[in-house]
Order: C-alpha cells, then sequence, then structure tokens
C-alpha cells in the first residue's frame, strides 16, 4: 500500500473516531429553543450504586400507614376520625382493619375473633404470597437491582428498584429532570400489582361489561404466553394462543358475531386497553397489539402482567386503593456510592484507558499507536451499544467493560509478543506478522468463543445485575475479537510506507556479525 492511501485511510479513520468520542463525551449549549446536546456518556441510564433506588410501599385493600391514619385521627373536624378509631387497630406499625382480623361487627361495635379464628393469618399469608408473585414480576423487568420486601410485620409489601436516571437527570441537567423516569416507575409499579386473572369482556368499563368466557372454562388454558416484540423501532405485544384456545376462543366469539362491538382483556377489574373485534374473531394463533399511547417500557410490563395471570400467578389483594389510601408514590433515595460516584466512576475508567494506551505505546513504539486506536474505538463501541440499546450500567457492569478491553490487550500483546520471537529468527517483518497471527489464530479465536458461550449463559440464566452484566461482556468479547484483526489491518496499512518497520514496532533486529 502506497504512502498517499495509507495516509488517507490513517486520516479517515482517526477524523471518525475524533468526532465520535467528541459526541459521546462533551455536552455543550445548542441555539435558544433547545438547551443544550447532552453526549453519549451522560445520557447512559445507571443503576442504583451509582444513582439510587426508587422504592413504594405497597398497602393491600384494609391495611393503611400510619401517616395516612394519624392524618384521619388527628384532624379534629374531618368527619372520618370517628369512624378510623372504631374501625382500625394498628399491626406492626400499620393500620389494619378489623375484618380484616377476623373481628365482627355487631350493633355498632367490633368483636374480637373467637380463640383459633384464621382470619389474621390467612390475610398475613395472602400478602405473602402477593410478595412472591411481585418478586417474579418485578425479576421480568430486568433490573439492575430491585427488591420485594415484606414490612410492618407482614401487612404491606415495599417494593425497590433502580431510578433508572442517566447522569444528566440526576445532576438536573435536563429539562424534565427525573420526573419522566419517576413517572415510568409508578406505572410500573400499579401495572405489575394489578391483581385477579386473565378474562375477556364486552366493554372498556368493568362495571358495565360481561364476561365472554362461560365461568366453567379456564381461560388461562387458551393461551401459551406473551411476550414483546420489538423491531425497527417497533415495540409491539404479542399474545399467543394455543391450539385449543385458537378454536374455543373462536368459538365464544361466534356467538356475539352479529355485532360489530369489540371485546377487551382484563385483569382482575383493570382493562388493559387490548381489544379483539367480535365480528372479525381471531385469524392467527399471535395477537399483536402495538398501542400508540404506551412506552416501550409499559409494553413491557403489560407483557410481564398477561404472563403472570396467564400462569396462573394471580394477586388476590387490591393494592393501594385510591378510595382508602394515598395511592402509589415512588420516591427517590440517595445512590449508595455517594452523589459523585458517577464521577468517579468515569474518572476511573478514563484512567483505565488511558493506562492502556500509554503502556503499549511505550512498549511497542508506533506499533502501540495502532493499539490505542482499537483502544478507543473499543471505548466507544461500548459507550455507543449500551446506550442504543438502553443497558443499565452498574459499578459490576463498568468492570465487565473493563475485563473485555482486558481482553482485547491480551489478545494483541500476544500477537505482538509472537511475531517478535519470529523476527527474531531472522524472519522480516512481513513474514513474521503473517505466521505470528497464523500461530494464535487458533487459541484467540477459542477463547473469544468460550467466553461469549459464558456471556450468553450468564445473560439468559442471570437475573438482574448478573444478566446486564452477562449482556455488556457479551458486547465486549464480540468486539474485541473484530478488534483484534482491526489492529492487525492497522498495523499493515500504518506501516507499509515506512522503510524501517522494525523501528515502527518498537523490535530490536539482531543482526550476525556475518552481516557487518
Amino acid at each position: 500500500m502506497g504512502k498517499v492511501k495509507s495516509a488517507i485511510i490513517t486520516a479517515l479513520l482517526v477524523a471518525a473516531v475524533a468526532v465520535l468520542a467528541f459526541f459521546a463525551t462533551v455536552s455543550f449549549g445548542l441555539p435558544d429553543g433547545v438547551k443544550t446536546y447532552n453526549s453519549f456518556v451522560s445520557n447512559i441510564h445507571l443503576g442504583a450504586d451509582l444513582t439510587g433506588s426508587a422504592y413504594a410501599m405497597l398497602y393491600p385493600e384494609g391495611v393503611i400507614s400510619t401517616a395516612d391514619y394519624q392524618l384521619v385521627v388527628d384532624d379534629t373536624e374531618n368527619t372520618d376520625r370517628e369512624d378510623y378509631e372504631k374501625k382500625y387497630v394498628e399491626r406492626g406499625g400499620a393500620y389494619v382493619r378489623k375484618d380484616k382480623l377476623g373481628y365482627t361487627y355487631v350493633d355498632g361495635n367490633y368483636i374480637e375473633p373467637a380463640e383459633g379464628d384464621k382470619t389474621e393469618s390467612e390475610f398475613k399469608e395472602s400478602i405473602k404470597k402477593d410478595s412472591e408473585i411481585l418478586l417474579k414480576r418485578f425479576g421480568d423487568k430486568r433490573y439492575s437491582s430491585y427488591s420485594v420486601l415484606l414490612c410492618d410485620d407482614g401487612y404491606s409489601i415495599k417494593v425497590s428498584v433502580p431510578t433508572n436516571f442517566s447522569y444528566t437527570e440526576y445532576k438536573h441537567n435536563k429539562e424534565t429532570y427525573s420526573s419522566d423516569d419517576l413517572t415510568e416507575q409508578i406505572s410500573t409499579v400499579n401495572v405489575l400489582s394489578y391483581s385477579g386473572g386473565i378474562s375477556l369482556r364486552d366493554s372498556n368499563t368493568f362495571k358495565d361489561s360481561k364476561s365472554l368466557i362461560s365461568v366453567t372454562s379456564d381461560f388461562k388454558s387458551y393461551f401459551s404466553g406473551a411476550g414483546v416484540y420489538s423491531r425497527g423501532g417497533v415495540n409491539a405485544i404479542t399474545i399467543s394462543l394455543t391450539d385449543y384456545g385458537f378454536t374455543e376462543l373462536n368459538n365464544a366469539l361466534n356467538k356475539y358475531s352479529g355485532s360489530e362491538t369489540s371485546a377487551y382483556f382484563y385483569v382482575g377489574e383493570t382493562c388493559l386497553g387490548l381489544s379483539i373485534t367480535i365480528a372479525d374473531g381471531v385469524t392467527d394463533k399471535t395477537m399483536f397489539y402495538q398501542p400508540n399511547n404506551m412506552s416501550a417500557s409499559a409494553i413491557q410490563d403489560v407483557a410481564i402482567l398477561l404472563n403472570s395471570a396467564i400462569s396462573g400467578e394471580e394477586i388476590s389483594n387490591v393494592y393501594n386503593d385510591e378510595t382508602e389510601n394515598s395511592g402509589t408514590s415512588v420516591i427517590a433515595t440517595t445512590a449508595v456510592f455517594g452523589e459523585y460516584a458517577p464521577v468517579y466512576l468515569f474518572a476511573a475508567l478514563l484512567v483505565v484507558v488511558v493506562a492502556a494506551i500509554v503502556g503499549p505505546s511505550i512498549i511497542y513504539k508506533k506499533l502501540g499507536l495502532v493499539n490505542a486506536l482499537s483502544v478507543l474505538i473499543y471505548s466507544l463501541a461500548m459507550v455507543t451499544a449500551i446506550m442504543l440499546i438502553d443497558i443499565q450500567v452498574t459499578i459490576a457492569g463498568a468492570f465487565v467493560a473493563i475485563l473485555g478491553l482486558a481482553l482485547l490487550l491480551f489478545a494483541n500483546i500476544v500477537s505482538f509478543e509472537t511475531i517478535r520471537k519470529e523476527t527474531l529468527t531472522g524472519r522480516t517483518i512481513q513474514a513474521s506478522v503473517k505466521l505470528g497471527y497464523k500461530k494464535t489464530i487458533a487459541a484467540m479465536l477459542d477463547l473469544h468463543i468460550l467466553l461469549v458461550i459464558i456471556a450468553v449463559m450468564l445473560t439468559l440464566i442471570g437475573v438482574g445485575e448478573a444478566a446486564s452484566c452477562g449482556f455488556i461482556f457479551f458486547i465486549a468479547v464480540l468486539a474485541s475479537y473484530v478488534l483484534h484483526w482491526f489492529t492487525r489491518f492497522m498495523w499493515f496499512v500504518t506501516s507499509s510506507p515506512v522503510r524501517d518497520k522494525f523501528a515502527f514496532c518498537g523490535f530490536a533486529r539482531e543482526v550476525d556479525d556475518d552481516e557487518d
């Protein structure tokens, strides 16, 4: 390759990397109408260890918080004051309606349950079972971290999830601040805590509707599952029918074939907004729904809820009933590692990248700059992929990305040193490069395949942070292998016009006395 072609290719690549690096790391002001351009890095969503978590308290119908109870009984002008004092009793930091504990209401008074009455224990057991179902539902959200805990001696449930803030939201540098993320979390908590089983009804208002499926039919058995379809920016809910369900559902709809109205899917008393035109029936065993007013997260929530109901995992209690409690609210908490944890992490990653560039450059001279180009491209590729795929990054995830960088350095250095040994046998640089890469290709391929398998297994089997780390590692390993060969290509491009290729690589060529 001639000097001109080599210079053009190198200049284009360096310019592309420089532009991408600028937009990936630098935020700046824009003309009137738009506040700022936020860099790729600042738009990556971060885990609870970096930006904090958000929690919500779920109180089943018949249970209220101490704050809600005191708000009423401390208000001497509140007409419900005496009713609350008579109707509720304290249990483990919350107040429980007496009928939920087995009390009977006789002549205006509550009579304590008889000895051995199981009403209270059964109520607590139902809350515990609900918490187990919630744990599974939130696990299906694939959060980097989350928890579902029984509180108030088992009478309430605390759900904790990552705030999902990006750094710009966390530091209030975005006009919408963090309200969008918190609103989304409130929606998720509400949807995943819906109670009841799946049904199909003839109206989108529960009290005006009737079921289109016979009470003797097991409607859950009609379905094989629900999921999310995501392609090219299109997000949809899929509901899959079994062969039996396809036939039976159409038979049920045919009974109403004279009507042009719709049938609506419900979970409990909540309409999900997904409908079937009764006159048309069902033409395919997989139904697709693309709600225009739903975000990708909301679509995922509905799919998780449907899957849970189809599996028979039905929540038995109604939580945070607006008529009795204050409703679901999500409260953001401080990051585990402090307010500046994202800054410290970014600084640490920057130090690692600089070290990965400087070290090989000292050892391998200009060849180290070729390696530096690979390191920069790896870093930018990871930042871009994580932002586009919207992976929630934690400290563990950042560490996994560093492992991928270490893998790239290891692959390059092993090849460089193998080539160095070949030059010591008297071969030219060109011959040494070909033979060196040929000798290491099998080991590098085997190593990367093994690590890809580990990453895929971790992604598919792991939950929460483990799954996120597995996916990040999968991207890192693929990037490492591709860039290992990119290094080989750039070595050829940049060294072609150089006369002393040994000096270019930082290799010392041994010369026999007979050659003098």
